[in-house]
């Protein structure tokens, strides 16, 4: 893309961020705010139809607050017995009706309600408050079913609340009872509400996202021997499942029926999502889709391409290079001649006697270095002179230990390196052209229809067109952004990617093969550190074992030249010895890169079985307003 077209791309970009930021915030911030993450409400019902309540109210502040309130209607179901507390330490009770200093709460009777204030120095912060009373007479006993009919959230709520959760305790006994049958719950208030049987005894209300408001409200009917201390003041003196059967019935009816309809407008707006997928996908097959490769082969039996072990890691994951691609460039070194490497075991001291350890001896050839230096990439003379310069301070060996310590107390310069590693092969990907993006003139189509697809979408949804407006407001990130992420391989790189391809399946399986079809140990040496790029060095040593034996041929013994073994030729030795050399560069480079960046961190069911809320209701007691000052 020339340099203007990424400026206008910028641009074009810059106003779509802008107009979505306008969309959706004020043009005046508000001084102060507060938002209701959380009330998780722990209630208890009681033997003599009394419930125990503990609301645990979380609210982040936003500004500074003195107080935090919440309010409950005064009607036949008084409320007493009120504490305050925060983290367990209680607040201290304020009789008088003037405001107390913070850690003190007051309880104010009005005609009609009951509100508990509390004063609180807040700022900029979140806190989680802790509310306990005792709501009396609640349980109405009539002559066939007790019923629990309470508002947990009123609608004079102004706040709305990022999540509220309703645990119910019922009393003992419930345990032995039906649940559906004997014990039935309904819940009222949004429909994407659910009320549920949580435990032998035990009912959850819960909703996400609750509106501000909105009610939520839970209704039971339950036997009348679980509240055998129940007052007489609590008989109503009549039968009651059957209206409240009826009620709940019509009530969850109308709330399905809405459901219903909610649902052919959500399959409405689905259709435009769909359209734009279809097309996103035939833009996918166009500019995103990889080349057909002209190689259609199972297996490939030599190496397809001259790259090293590290740039075959580009090409095979996408410009990625990962921490094992550097055992396998050192492993080549070592194969090439240019280092040796050699296992060693020493006693390591320990509380209790020693231990056995090995480590390795990472030695540099320098003559051979200094004399074909010239036929080294550029990453591989980056990765020795980190070795042989940095790490051992100039010495022509060092043990791999070292590169872990160097890690710790070099972090910074070491975790540095391995990003400008990273790169510097990532950028042999686009020197080559290896990976080709969408046209800039493609981009900018999408970019144009994006923009008139997120303009519609904000105009049908202030013309309270809701769900297709949404429908096309979303699709309009997918049509800016998608088309921007199509990548494949170029032709050439794609076809060299499927050789790569077919050479791992033989590695995978050439001990399955005829004999004279299968490479000469030493060629397998060259094979085996493009094995670790690939992931598959464990089955290859398993499988060379097979054709192997002892990992020898004639008078030829695998890596004689450059890997000694304190520990012999074993195959499954050598493949612990690779694993372990990569664990402890992988290891290296975790320690660093943690160490780094913590320095740069800053410090509805009609039957009550349960289900969906309905939308009818509102007839239950209570119900909490919240609210700060």
């Amino acid at each position: 893309m020339g340099r203007g077209n990424r400026l206008g791309a910028v641009i074009l970009y810059t106003l779509f961020i802008t107009l979505l930021f306008c969309a959706f915030y004020p043009a005046t911030a508000q001084a102060r705010s507060l938002e209701m993450d959380k009330l998780a409400i722990d209630a208890e019902l009681l033997p003599d139809g009394s419930m125990q309540v503990t609301e645990h109210i979380t609210v982040t502040f936003h500004g500074s607050y003195s107080g935090y309130f919440v309010s409950f209607p005064q009607d036949n179901t008084p409320i007493t017995d009120i504490l305050v507390s925060e983290k367990g330490s209680p607040y201290q009770f304020n009789p008088g009706e003037s405001y107390g200093p913070p850690g003190t709460y007051l309880v104010k009777q009005e005609a009609n309600k009951l509100t508990i204030d509390w004063s609180i120095n807040a700022s900029d912060e979140q806190r989680t408050f802790d509310v306990s009373y005792r709501v009396n007479n609640l349980i109405k006993m009539h002559t066939d079913v007790a019923e629990f009919y309470r508002k947990f959230v009123s609608s004079d709520n102004g706040q709305k609340m990022g999540q509220v959760i309703v645990r119910l305790q019922l009393p003992a006994g419930a345990e032995n009872l039906q649940q559906g049958t004997d014990i039935r719950i309904w819940g009222h208030g949004p429909l994407h509400g659910e009320v549920q049987f949580t435990g032998p005894r035990e009912v959850t209300w819960q909703i996400e996202d609750m509106p501000s408001n909105k009610f939520l409200e839970g209704r039971m009917v339950l036997p009348l021997q679980l509240f055998p201390a129940a007052p007489a003041e609590l008989s109503t003196g009549q039968a009651g499942l059957p209206i409240i059967m009826d009620e709940e019935g019509r009530w969850a009816e109308g709330a399905n029926r809405r459901r219903q309809e909610a649902r052919m407008q959500v399959g409405i707006a689905i259709l435009i999502p769909i359209l734009t997928l279809i097309a996103l996908f035939f833009m996918w097959r166009k500019y995103g889709k990889e080349y057909q490769a002209e190689f259609q082969g199972d297996y490939y039996r030599e190496l397809p391409a001259d790259y090293s072990p590290a740039e075959l890691s580009v090409l095979w994951n996408w410009g990625q290079v990962k921490t094992h691609d550097i055992t396998a460039t050192l492993l080549d070194l070592a194969r090439r001649q240019y280092i040796t490497i050699e296992q060693e075991l020493f006693e390591k001291k320990r509380l209790l006697g020693t231990k056995e350890v090995t480590t390795y001896l990472i030695s540099l050839r320098k003559e051979k270095y200094d004399a074909e230096r010239e036929k080294l990439r550029p990453h591989e003379i980056d990765l020795i002179n980190l070795i042989f310069s940095k790490i051992s301070k100039g010495k022509p060996y060092l043990y791999l230990y070292d590169i872990e310590e160097y890690s710790k107390e070099n972090s910074r310069g070491f975790y540095n390196f391995w990003l400008g590693w990273k790169n510097d092969l990532a950028a042999i990907g686009e020197t080559n052209e290896w990976f080709l993006g969408t046209p800039s003139r493609i981009r900018w189509i999408a970019a144009g229809v994006a923009l008139v697809f997120f303009l519609t979408g904000l105009i049908l949804i202030r013309a309270e067109v809701v769900l297709p407006g949404v429908s096309i407001f979303l699709c309009s990130f997918f049509i800016a952004f998608v088309p921007a992420k199509f990548k494949r391989r170029s032709q050439p790189a794609h076809e060299d990617l499927r050789k790569w391809e077919a050479f791992k399946r033989f590695l995978l399986h050439f001990s399955n093969m005829e004999r004279h079809e299968i490479p000469s140990l030493v060629i397998w040496e060259h094979y085996l550190v493009y094995a670790v790029t690939l992931g598959v060095a464990k089955e290859v040593m398993k499988q060379l074992e097979i054709v192997f034996p002892n990992l020898q041929e004639d008078d030829y013994r695998f890596g004689q030249y450059w890997w000694h073994s304190q520990t012999g030729f074993a195959m499954a030795g050598l493949s612990d010895n690779f694993d372990k050399i990569s664990e402890s560069i992988q290891h290296s480079i975790q320690v660093a890169e943690k160490t780094v960046k913590a320095a740069e961190s800053k410090s509805s069911s009609g039957s009550g079985g349960g289900g969906g809320f309905s939308g009818g209701g509102g007839g239950g007691s209570g119900g909490g307003s919240y609210g700060g000052r």
